[in-house]
């Protein structure tokens, strides 16, 4: 089974401005995570896309095809949006999404999906990503979700809930052009804990992750 690695990032960001060039340590958000994923060894092939010309030519130095992003896809696009255009533009079956906004996933974890993912059971898992469990008290508008009222358990004894995190996510090409996303519908859950966890979204998270960067986690 060959699997591709996709990194795509644009320059506009609405919390952290120029997020993607923003040096994290020695080096930038993108340019850690283009090392990161050539350095695992577990790749067929490699891409980047991105609205950036300096980042395009760097990763194009580095080995990574570049899939050009339209105009039409420079504001907020979403995955699902983007998505099955980057898909059309791989020439391999499997692809393995990276976010260089989560720059303390280790390569032990990155390998160890890709391996995880070759042999799951396609009748039962469409995909893999990474998660994270909650155990906390949750609500949507009107009840709770994960316990109840009348009777209210103990934090560790809650029914298990997940947050989606987007550090990694492998799936088909067929199922990304199908649901739009890099999700699948039953997805193998790789549960990851902080500090690996930190999706870089806010000025907040920046400096956290930088925290445990000093603290070589």
């Amino acid at each position: 089974m060959k699997i591709a690695v996709l990194i795509a990032t644009r320059l506009a960001s609405k919390r952290i401005k120029n997020k993607s060039l923003k040096n994290f340590g020695r080096q930038n958000l993108t340019n850690i995570k283009l090392l990161q994923a050539k350095r695992v060894g577990v790749f067929d092939k490699l891409y980047f896309s991105s609205d950036s010309l300096k980042l395009n030519n760097h990763a194009k130095k580095l080995g990574y095809e570049i899939i050009l992003r339209p105009k039409k896809y420079l504001g907020d696009s979403t995955i699902s949006e983007f998505g099955p255009f980057l898909a059309n533009k791989i020439s391999i079956d499997n692809i393995c999404y990276l976010t260089n906004t989560s720059p303390l996933i280790s390569d032990q974890t990155i390998i160890k999906a890709v391996k995880i993912y070759k042999k799951l059971d396609k009748k039962k898992y469409d995909s893999l990503s990474t998660f994270e469990k909650c155990n906390s008290f949750l609500w949507d508008e009107k009840k709770p979700i994960n316990y109840s009222v009348n009777k209210q358990p103990r934090s560790q004894d809650l029914k298990n809930v997940y947050i989606f995190n987007p550090a990694i996510a492998i799936i088909s090409k067929k199922k990304i052009l199908k649901l739009k996303n890099v999700c699948g519908k039953k997805p193998y859950k790789l549960i990851i804990h902080k500090p690996e966890s930190i999706d870089i979204d806010t000025i907040y998270d920046f400096h956290l992750a930088k925290i445990y960067k000093k603290r070589k986690i």
